[in-house]
């Protein structure tokens, strides 16, 4: 038994699926699936087991039943370039939300005006760190396989429109959280705003009451002018804005509308009931706000869909959905960047197996999400490479997957929390 090899391997199959997760809001679960095979990084197979020929794959992965979901995509992270102080090194962070089937990061930008780097206004200075915050995790994958989407221009006074143009020759494509740092002014925001739309930038703005030094709660007009095509934590980063023009904002845009778990819980079902009613849940997207809004949880998707689901009475693949497929299409409106989010053929291989917890009522993973129990990982593949076999501190799983005819499972609390996250070191005598 080569345990290495199961982390470099080009081909792996994925059989015994209970349930195959689509990503697809609209699709839900892929009917008749039980099966993934897997080819240098890309999804090459999706259907019953009988439909593919597994001869010469290098590892079968056994799901024994677990629901197999895409790799979860956090769309509100603000990457830093260095460690937070007093907070913990964002590249470590990143690795623990690997750990806990995040596959995909979007930056929502560095910090902004008022801090050092950035003190007072200093247009060359944002531009410069997105184009090396771009650069930097092109080149560097956090636990060598996630995906980050880095370089988020937080607006200054005097950017021009040369420099969106320079921005995107050197592929930067995002703006950052316009109300959460940086130029809020919205008549000096919206000359800017032409000029991202006109090169293809994503425009993210902030709702809510500011929650940081320089954050700042729009007017319900404001936010109508810049038509932002993701309006983030509408259910509050923490505070939640005034409800009447929260329903206004959903109604007159046709924007993303983004939920964090630790924003106003009331305002979260409020939301959640409000699009539900009017058949707008592809609109809704998933992300933490970490870690400056108090959002550092590494589990904080997890929380998110449990909470949803459970609470607003929704399927749970759909929800599991607005962290996954709904993310992938609204962040590639303006060119396709983003090949994460489904399970589906061409895809990247990014694929977590899910199991109840244990004496979960549910009989599986998403009838236990929708009772309210957190579920547990029991797999986690990032762009086609196995990571680990079970998340840092998520719950253990009702069943136990087998790699290459070998149960892979925890034994006791020790090794739970200080083993190597990788492999149950105990469980598989490699002492």
């Amino acid at each position: 038994m080569d345990i290495l090899k199961w982390f470099s391997a080009k081909r792996i199959a994925i059989t015994n699926i209970g349930k195959v997760v689509s990503g697809d809001i609209d699709k839900g679960v892929v009917k008749g699936a039980d099966t993934i095979l897997i080819e240098d990084g890309k999804i090459a197979y999706v259907g019953h087991g009988g439909g593919v020929d597994l001869r010469g794959v290098d590892v079968v992965v056994d799901a024994n039943g677990m629901v197999a979901i895409p790799g979860l995509i956090d769309c509100h992270v603000h990457l830093s370039l260095e460690s937070y102080a007093p907070m913990n090194s964002i590249t470590g962070y990143l690795e623990e939300t690997l750990l806990h089937g995040v596959t995909t990061i979007i930056s929502e930008g560095e910090q902004g005006h008022g801090l050092p780097r950035f003190y007072p206004w200093d247009p060359k200075g944002v531009k410069v760190t997105a184009i090396l915050a771009k650069k930097i995790f092109e080149n560097y994958r956090p636990g060598g396989v996630q995906k980050v989407f880095a370089g988020a221009l937080v607006l200054a006074e005097g950017l021009r429109e040369e420099d969106f143009k320079e921005l995107a020759d050197e592929g930067v494509w995002l703006v950052a959280e316009i109300g959460g740092g940086g130029l809020a002014e919205v008549s000096k925001v919206l000359p800017m705003l032409e000029w991202a739309r006109r090169y293809g930038f994503f425009v993210s703005m902030h709702w809510g009451p500011g929650i940081i030094p320089g954050s700042r709660l729009f007017s319900l007009d404001e936010v109508i002018a810049m038509k932002p095509d993701k309006v983030a934590h509408i259910n509050g980063g923490t505070t939640a804005g005034p409800w009447e023009d929260t329903k206004e904002i959903i109604d007159k845009l046709d924007s993303g509308v983004e939920i964090v778990p630790y924003g106003n819980p009331k305002a979260m079902v409020r939301v959640m009931d409000y699009v539900k009613r009017r058949g707008l849940l592809h609109r809704v997207v998933l992300g933490s706000d970490t870690p400056t809004g108090q959002g550092y949880m590494p589990n904080a998707l997890h929380r998110a869909i449990v909470t949803i689901s459970s609470l607003n009475e929704i399927p749970a693949e759909k929800v599991i959905a607005m962290a996954t497929g709904n993310t992938a299409r609204l962040y590639n409106k303006y060119g396709h960047r983003v090949n994460s989010g489904f399970i589906e053929v061409g895809r990247d291989a990014d694929i977590v197996l899910i199991d109840k917890p244990q004496g979960s009522v549910g009989e599986d993973a998403l009838e236990a999400i929708e009772v309210g129990d957190t579920f547990g990982l029991a797999l986690i593949v990032a762009s086609g490479k196995i990571v680990g076999f079970r998340g840092k501190d998520t719950r253990p799983t009702e069943r136990n997957i087998k790699i290459n005819g070998t149960e892979i499972k925890v034994t006791d609390i020790n090794e739970l929390l200080f083993d190597p996250i990788r492999l149950y070191y105990r469980s598989l005598d490699l002492n």
